[in-house]
């Protein structure tokens, strides 16, 4: 997937295991971004520098490099071992039970 980094693409694109080309513009972007490519599950090219040759280029390194597709795996699996929106919302009940 090639995208701006926006939170909510980056984290449906890893729900699914998809590998990752990232152009932040701003805001958090440029975070989300950098785990992005520490979590080893794509790579970050500049907005403004982002011609045909280099998503190219940035396509062929997250397509033919296994590791980051097993990165991508690996955040995959995380996810949804974390358990998505369910859990989240069982621990914000639980959290708010807490506080009156």
């Amino acid at each position: 997937m090639i995208c701006h980094g926006g939170h909510n693409t980056v984290c449906e694109a890893l729900w699914h295991g998809l590998l990752l080309v990232v152009a932040p513009i701003r805001d958090d972007q440029p975070a989300v971004a950098a785990q992005v490519t520490d979590a080893g599950a794509g790579v970050r090219v500049r907005f403004n520098r982002a011609t045909a040759d280099v998503l190219g280029t940035a396509l062929d390194t997250v397509l033919r490099d296994p590791g980051r597709r097993e990165a991508a795996g690996r955040v995959r699996a995380s996810f949804r071992a974390a358990g998505g929106a369910t859990a989240a919302a069982v621990r914000l009940e639980a959290l708010t039970a807490g506080a009156k």
